[in-house]
C-alpha cells in the first residue's frame, strides 16, 4: 500500500523534481553551446568563446556534481552559473552598449532596436537580483521561504524577458551570423535557468523546513 502511495506522490510530483529533464536540458545546454562556438570560432571573438566554454564547463559540472557527488558542490556550482550569466549580460550592458556607446545601432532600427537594449537591461537586473536571492536562499541556517517566492517571481519574469530578447532579436536588421548567435545564446541561457531551477528545486528550502520540522517531530517522540 505505501509502495502504490508514493508511485503516485511521485507522479504528482513537478517536471523540475524529474532528473530525466534534468539530463535532457543539460544536453541541449551542451548543444547549444557547441553551436555558439561555432559562431564564435568563426567571427574570431575571443572573449564570447571565453564566455560560452566558462558557462558550458560550469553547468556540466553543477549537473554531474548533483547527479555524482554532494549537493552543496551542486549548489556552489550553481552560484557559479549565475555569476556566469551576470557577467555576460554585464558585459553586454556595461561594456558594450553603454562603454562602447553603442545604443545608436539599436536605436536607428526603431521599436524592436529599443526593445532589444530595454530587455537586455532587465535580463542583467533579473540576474543580479536571482544571484544574491540564490546565495540568501541556499546559504540560510534554516532556508528562507520569503526569498525562495521572490526568487521564483524573478525566474517568471527573467523567461517574460527572454521571450521579448528573441523576438526583438529576430526583427533586427543585422547580419544573420550575428543574428543566429544571438538567437542560440538566449536559447542556452533559457534552457540554463530551466536547469538551475529544476536543480534548485531539490533543494527547495521549503523542503529542508519541512524535513527539519519531522525531525524535530521524531526526536520529540521518541523521548517520550
Amino acid at each position: 500500500m505505501t509502495d502504490i502511495s508514493s508511485a503516485k506522490k511521485e507522479k504528482r510530483q513537478s517536471i523540475f523534481l524529474d532528473e530525466r529533464f534534468m539530463a535532457a536540458a543539460c544536453a541541449v545546454v551542451v548543444l547549444t553551446s557547441l553551436i555558439s562556438l561555432f559562431f564564435c570560432v568563426k567571427e574570431k571573438d575571443s572573449f564570447a568563446v571565453f564566455e560560452v566554454v566558462t558557462k558550458l564547463v560550469t553547468a556540466s559540472a553543477m549537473f554531474l556534481a548533483f547527479k555524482f557527488f554532494k549537493w552543496d558542490v551542486a549548489k556552489g556550482l550553481m552560484g557559479g552559473v549565475l555569476f556566469c550569466l551576470m557577467y555576460q549580460e554585464a558585459h553586454l550592458v556595461l561594456n558594450v552598449l553603454w562603454g562602447e556607446q553603442n545604443f545608436d545601432a539599436y536605436l536607428v532600427v526603431g521599436v524592436q532596436g529599443s526593445l532589444y537594449l530595454a530587455a537586455a537591461g532587465m535580463a542583467f537586473l533579473m540576474t543580479v537580483i536571482i544571484t544574491i536571492n540564490h546565495f540568501f536562499i541556499n546559504y540560510a541556517s534554516h532556508g528562507n521561504p520569503k526569498n525562495v517566492i521572490l526568487n521564483r517571481m524573478a525566474i517568471i519574469f527573467k523567461f517574460a524577458v527572454y521571450i521579448l530578447l528573441f523576438a526583438s532579436n529576430s526583427q533586427l536588421g543585422f547580419s544573420p551570423a550575428i543574428l543566429w548567435r544571438n538567437a542560440v545564446q538566449y536559447l542556452t541561457d533559457s534552457v540554463l535557468l530551466l536547469l538551475l531551477v529544476s536543480v534548485e528545486s531539490q533543494f527547495d528550502s521549503f523542503n529542508v523546513l519541512r524535513q527539519e520540522l519531522l525531525k524535530q517531530k521524531r526526536e520529540g517522540s521518541k523521548k517520550r
